[in-house]
This record gives structure tokens, C-alpha cells and sequence, in this order.
């Protein structure tokens, strides 16, 4: 729109124009409106093809907020879904993955029994049952279920039970259930010491051990722990408690760490030894297939492979296996105490022997 055009159209209003002049105006104005006209046309289709396109724009507000929610709503669940489908496919996959890896190499059997080697190697007096030991596979785990027992007397009695986890082929420390008066403790040390080998300090005196046993009734039976003054061979053992009713279960063994008690760390060496005892049960890895002593040395070179689940397992924080096995190859086997049971009356006629350092009372029970 030119200047001239709207100087003339402001003299139209004005009534100045001639009557040509006035006509040509008014043929302009009726232009711009058709112009106008057809602007307001296309601007409507535009509108209604923008609606047509989008036709959430035209929804109330609160309607759009739910459709909103319910999509998400939807997208979750569809992802959980999606998830749950997957991990029902993945886990007989993984499941079946963790039998091929403990089944491989029978590395199952091989930890089960570094349980089991474990326990009759580090503790005094305790024995398992083939019947009491179950195990459980799960993702790339294993659980050993052991129940314990120790004899006192002519019976054997339950200490507890113990549930060993292991993660892959890694150990972590046992679960322990007790139901005894006098469980042991969880980290041995010196001053809850029970066997001295000849030439170490006594740190834990039961000074009150005989005067128990005197005390005790008849028809009573106890546990004891006896150190010695001297080294013995094992078959010897039984000198010592020659004419007595009383019965060796466990000798603890001289491995050349004994006398000073500490690991080559440093730190403290619990005593390790052997059932005295042959085991009935054919399972058992001192049955009577060979001499005791013989399937001593066989679990130290096998616990040699498991050595950290060993130290894992037991209540011992060191065991130095590699250490201990080649003294013992070297010097043989001689024990410096050990455990027996019997009696109340019996074990406290061996306060005169000359051959008994010390005693730590253990268990007591009726006569059974």
C-alpha cells in the first residue's frame, strides 16, 4: 500500500475526491476485501487440518493428564513384564550353569569334603554323620549342612551344627548352632588355650579341674583335655592310661609350631591333631581303611589345596599347612596331649601320673 494510495483513501473519507477519483477507491476497497475473503478461508482450512492432525489439543486438561498416567502406567508394567519373562528364562539357564560348575571336576564332593577334613583336623573330639551332612546348590553357590557330635562317655552326644556357605569355590565363615553348655569359642586364643605342648607356657590354668572331678559323683562321665610332658608316639598313648576306663579320642600333634604357638605371621596357632578312634562309618575319612595317623597326613596335603577355605571354615585364623607338612614329613608324627573321656573317677586317678602336665575339664554328663 503506497503513500499516494492512502493519502487518497483518507480524502475518500473526507468527501474530497471527485466522483472518478471516488469510484476508483471504492473498486480498490472491494478488491481488498475479496483479498480478505479468501485470507480468512485459507486460514480456517489451516486451522481445522492443524486440529485434524492434533487432536489431543481439543481434550479437556484433566483427560490428557490421565491418558498421560495411564500410558506410563502401561510403559511400566510392560517393563516389568519384559523383565520378569527374562529373568524366567535366564534363571534355569543360570540354575543349570551352577550344577555344570560345582558337577565339573566334582568340585562339589571336593568342597564338601574340605568341610568335613576341616572339622577332624581342628577339632578336638568332634565327629560327623554321613546321614547329618546335607548340601544345597544354588546360583554359583554351595551349602553344607553338618550336625557335630562328641563323645563323652560311651556316647556320643550333639554339639551343634554348623552351615558352611561357600560363593564359586570361596568359603565364607560357618553359620554356628550350639546347644551345648560350653561351646567353644568363636576365635581361639591364648588365654581360652585347653592343650600346651611341652615346652609352651601354660596361659589358661583350669586350677580347679581336679578338685571337680573329686567332687563329682559316682556314675558321673567327663571330657578332658590332657597336656604332656613329653612327646609320645601315638601308639604309646594308650600306655599312659593303661588300667584306667578311659578311652582317647583325639591327639593333638607336635608340628614343629607348637612349642612357641604362634604362625609364621605371627599370630595364634590353634592346635590341630586327629581322631585317636577308628570311625565306624565306612563314609567316614578315618574308617579303618588305613591307619589313623597315615589319613592324618592325607588331610593336611589335601586341606594343602584348600588351605584358605580350611582357615575360612575353622575357628583357626592360621594353620601354615605347608609348614607343618613338611616337619611332619620330616620328624613323623608325635602327639603332646589330647582329649580323653571316661568316667569322673577314672580321669582323676591320672593326677599322679607323672606323664600329665596339665588337665582342662571339659563336658560333663551322667553316666551314660
Amino acid at each position: 500500500m503506497t503513500e499516494e494510495w492512502k493519502t487518497k483513501l483518507k480524502k475518500y473519507y473526507q468527501g474530497k475526491l471527485s466522483d472518478e477519483e471516488a469510484k476508483e477507491v471504492e473498486a480498490d476497497l472491494e478488491k481488498l476485501d475479496a483479498y480478505q475473503s479468501v485470507i480468512d478461508e485459507e486460514l480456517d482450512a489451516d486451522e481445522h487440518r492443524d486440529d485434524a492432525a492434533l487432536p489431543e489439543n481439543d481434550l479437556p486438561d484433566g483427560k490428557a493428564a490421565k491418558m498421560v498416567r495411564s500410558s506410563i502406567r502401561h510403559a511400566r508394567f510392560s517393563l516389568i513384564a519384559y523383565v520378569v519373562m527374562i529373568v524366567l528364562l535366564i534363571y534355569p539357564v543360570m540354575t543349570m550353569a551352577s550344577y555344570l560348575y560345582y558337577g565339573w571336576g566334582n568340585k562339589a564332593n571336593r568342597l564338601i569334603d574340605a568341610a568335613i577334613e576341616t572339622v577332624y583336623v581342628t577339632e578336638p573330639n568332634v565327629s560327623l554323620e554321613e546321614m547329618e551332612i546335607e548340601e544345597e546348590v544354588g546360583l554359583f553357590s554351595l551349602d553344607v549342612n553338618m550336625d557335630l557330635f562328641k563323645r563323652i562317655g560311651d556316647k556320643d552326644i550333639k554339639l551343634g551344627d554348623w552351615e558352611v556357605g561357600y560363593q564359586f569355590d570361596q568359603a565364607e565363615p560357618p553359620s554356628r548352632d550350639y546347644i551345648t553348655e560350653t561351646p567353644p569359642e568363636d576365635i581361639p586364643y591364648y588365654d581360652t588355650k585347653k592343650l600346651y605342648h611341652p615346652e609352651a607356657s601354660i596361659t589358661n590354668h583350669d586350677t580347679d579341674a581336679w578338685d571337680t572331678l573329686e567332687k563329682l559323683p559316682e556314675g558321673t562321665v567327663a571330657e578332658a583335655y590332657l597336656s604332656l610332658n613329653d612327646l609320645h608316639q601315638p601308639d604309646s598313648m594308650r600306655e599312659i592310661t593303661e588300667g584306667l576306663d578311659i578311652e582317647w579320642r583325639w591327639y593333638a600333634i607336635d608340628t614343629g609350631l607348637e612349642a612357641s604357638g604362634k604362625s609364621s605371621e605371627g599370630g595364634y596357632l590353634a592346635p590341630i591333631g586327629y581322631p585317636a578312634q577308628t570311625d565306624p562309618d565306612a563314609w567316614s575319612p578315618y574308617h579303618d581303611g588305613k591307619p589313623n595317623a597315615e589319613q592324618f597326613m592325607d588331610s593336611l596335603r589335601f586341606l594343602e589345596d584348600y588351605e584358605q577355605q580350611a582357615v575360612d571354615i575353622a575357628h583357626a585364623k592360621w594353620l601354615d599347612l605347608d609348614e607343618r607338612i613338611d616337619y611332619l614329613e620330616g620328624h613323623g608324627i608325635k602327639a603332646y596331649g589330647g582329649v580323653v573321656t571316661g568316667p569322673s573317677k577314672e580321669i582323676l586317678k591320672l593326677q599322679d601320673n607323672e606323664s600329665v602336665r596339665a588337665i582342662y575339664l571339659g563336658e560333663v554328663r551322667l553316666w551314660n
